[in-house]
């Protein structure tokens, strides 16, 4: 199963894509790191937030989702 850990998805032009260079900063919004969307394969699964364990992140979840209903 494709697992992805989503932060934030919005549309950008080309023009802006164009600008992607390697050292590129791209500012996230200051909610993106609470609404944290686990999906997989392609389907919604959990929303939660980021979290530091010791030296790494991780998500805590908020609500999971099994078949469409939270549980």
């Amino acid at each position: 199963m494709h697992l992805e850990i989503l932060l934030q998805e919005r549309l950008v032009g080309r023009r802006q894509l164009s600008a992607f260079v390697p050292g590129k900063i791209l500012p996230l919004a200051p909610a993106a790191s609470d609404c944290v969307e686990i999906r997989v394969n392609g389907k919604l699964l959990a929303l939660g937030e980021l979290v530091q364990l010791e030296d790494r992140l991780g998500v805590e979840l908020h609500e999971v989702y099994l078949d469409g209903v939270p549980q």
